[in-house]
């Protein structure tokens, strides 16, 4: 019983950093609480690697 709430409370935690970040640093807006949590985030998700969709167009279209 115990592992299965210390899932279920990291899948909360989890869900609920998806949403703050979509709620507020995606679309540019500091976040509310702590404007730091939203600086963490962006340099966090700038930091991954990302595809280039005109890049992967270009690939695609070049295809026999």
């Amino acid at each position: 019983m115990g592992p299965i709430v210390v899932v279920v409370l990291l899948a909360l935690v989890l869900a609920a950093a998806v949403i703050v970040y979509a709620a507020y640093p995606y679309r540019g807006q500091a976040t509310p609480v702590s404007p730091r949590i939203g600086e963490a985030m962006t340099r966090g998700v700038g930091s991954l690697p990302t595809i280039d969709v005109a890049r992967v167009e270009e690939h695609a279209g070049s295809r026999p």
